[in-house]
């Protein structure tokens, strides 16, 4: 074989089709790993051409196997397993961050994780192999199988959105808009076909029809660029009037807060940073989730400091640890505190425990297992849900719906909350996490929540990126991971609610289902071999 011939595309497409062994699962492995390069903080969303072609081969290399489906599963999955282990590589932070004794989960807990998100991967691709023509167009089937897998990923066992395809778009930008109709599964599915719709036109000889799903991929991307742009040349919705929020921004590590002297280090430092000058023009304070390591509802002396330098009315909302102690037992909460201060004495005018926990970090699966081979201390340091989410009425600012940490990822969760609030409050502890890509992704995926339902956004969030989020998913003040002080910000209005906060994913449902019953009624007969289901003799 001369060199020529090794790089030319059509036989480049047969040898990875044709691949197995330990090569195809170092190959399968090592392009999900690159893929995660889409993701943030990077955005190569260029580098999903390459890597979802080679997915897309060497399935349709399993679609000729003995065993179809298995192969087909084998190479979804460590597709699946590399790129979810990239893009996920920061979750071993919050382990070193918790303390020494918990490093010794890290190799368990963090492969782990990857493997049950790479078994969506998986079962999307044993779908493809059922279902797929062996046309040009199968590039469809493939779209909408990840897709669907992808919506079942968010939803099944609690969920976890992470990283979607979708979020390979910069929130904010042209193409992010997709998502105030079609959501982020909308968008994810339009993301694939698009950037997978080259690989079908690669061939020995050139060939007209096998090029016209890319065709049509690159009419996608533009008829999203051109909507994208145009919903972004709006009018500003302009400012919420008589509303200034301080976003108070420590840049105190876990190392630090969680020391020996720790919670005195915190409060001080999160007093000094709130009495900044110009306290008198604000109406709101907003600490972010976890601030200070303590109990600080329980705490008398924490709560007079800060009535100390709070004027009347004014508002302190936190992220706060709380427990409830009953004859037997204790009960913890992830909640967002909202105390109103008058001559110097603090009301509770609003209180949300948060109810999606993050598991290992707030909820601990398989706590029975860990405490059986030593870890039950580990084990039993979990949160309680709350009872769900909803819009709270805040003294001196429009209605708001809470998102602790995580809640911001879920696009189905922030549609929960009615009556419709006039903005979302995203705090987060992102401390955890360390100089790594986590915190960015995060930032970006709540983004999309503002896209999706026309609301604005305040992000405070500890070594994260804190700032304002408008009704379109731009960010015009961004206060960067590690920084220490206090920005007084403006609140948004929110624009009227797009389709997505209407129809939800139903649109994404009816497009998916439309092809997938298509599919169905053409493969009828390869479907029924598969599943032994008996086909009319015409």
């Amino acid at each position: 074989m001369t060199r020529h011939a090794w790089y030319s595309p059509g036989r480049l497409r047969t040898r990875i089709a044709a691949a197995s062994g330990w090569r195809l699962a170092l190959l399968l492995f090592t392009g999900g790993a690159l893929s995660a390069l889409a993701m943030a903080p990077v955005f190569a969303w260029p580098i999903l051409i390459a890597t979802l072609a080679l997915l897309l081969w060497t399935v349709d290399g399993a679609r000729r196997r003995p065993k179809p489906l298995r192969a087909a599963f084998l190479r979804g999955f460590l597709f699946g397993f590399g790129y979810f282990l990239a893009g996920m590589f920061w979750l071993a932070y919050a382990f070193i961050n918790r303390g020494p004794e918990y490093i010794p989960l890290i190799p368990f807990a963090v492969p782990a994780l990857a493997a049950l998100l790479a078994a969506f991967w998986g079962g999307a691709m044993v779908a493809y192999a059922l279902l797929a023509q062996r046309s040009e167009w199968r590039v469809l089937v493939f779209a909408v199988c990840i897709a669907v897998f992808e919506w079942l990923r968010g939803h099944m066992f609690g969920g976890l959105p992470w990283n979607l395809p979708a979020y390979a778009w910069p929130a904010g930008g042209a193409i992010s808009q997709t998502a105030s109709w079609f959501g982020v599964y909308g968008l994810t599915l339009l993301t694939i076909l698009t950037l997978v719709s080259p690989a079908v036109a690669v061939g020995p000889v050139f060939n007209l029809k096998r090029t016209m799903p890319a065709m049509g991929g690159i009419a996608i991307l533009l008829i999203m660029f051109t909507f994208g742009a145009l919903r972004l040349q709006q009018p500003e919705p302009g400012l919420e009037p008589g509303v200034r929020f301080r976003i108070v921004q420590s840049a105190l590590t876990q190392g630090e807060k969680w020391s020996a002297n720790g919670a005195l280090l915190a409060r001080d430092r999160y007093l000094d940073l709130t009495a900044s000058p110009g306290l008198d023009e604000v109406t709101h304070v907003l600490w972010p989730e976890g601030a200070l390591p303590i109990y600080m509802l329980e705490d008398g002396a924490t709560l007079s400091l800060i009535g100390e330098i709070f004027a009347d009315d004014q508002v302190l909302m936190a992220g706060i640890s709380r427990r409830v102690v009953g004859q037997e037992d204790e009960t913890y909460y992830n909640s967002l505190a909202v105390l109103r201060y008058h001559s110097g004495t603090p009301r509770i005018v609003g209180l949300y425990d948060k109810v999606l926990l993050a598991p290992f970090g707030e909820s601990i699966p398989f706590s029975g297992l860990l405490s059986a081979i030593g870890f039950a201390e580990f084990a039993r340091l979990q949160y309680t849900p709350g009872a769900g989410p909803f819009v709270m009425d805040l003294p001196g600012a429009p209605p708001v719906m809470p998102l602790i940490c995580y809640e911001g990822i879920f696009p189905g969760f922030v549609r929960a909350g009615a009556p419709r609030p006039a903005w979302l409050f995203n705090l987060s502890n992102d401390a955890w996490f360390g100089e790594t890509s986590g915190p960015r992704q995060h930032v970006n995926q709540a983004r999309y929540r503002s896209i999706e339902t026309g609301l604005p956004m305040i992000r405070s969030a500890s070594r994260g990126v804190s700032g304002v989020i408008d009704a379109f998913g731009r960010m015009p003040v961004a206060i960067l991971p590690g920084s220490d002080g206090a920005h007084d910000v403006d609140l948004p209005r929110p624009i009227g609610a797009p389709l997505y906060a209407f129809w939800g994913d139903w649109l994404f449902w009816i497009i998916s289902g439309l092809v997938i019953a298509g599919i169905i009624l053409q493969r009828r007969k390869v479907v029924g071999r598969y599943l032994k289901i008996p086909t009319l003799n015409r």
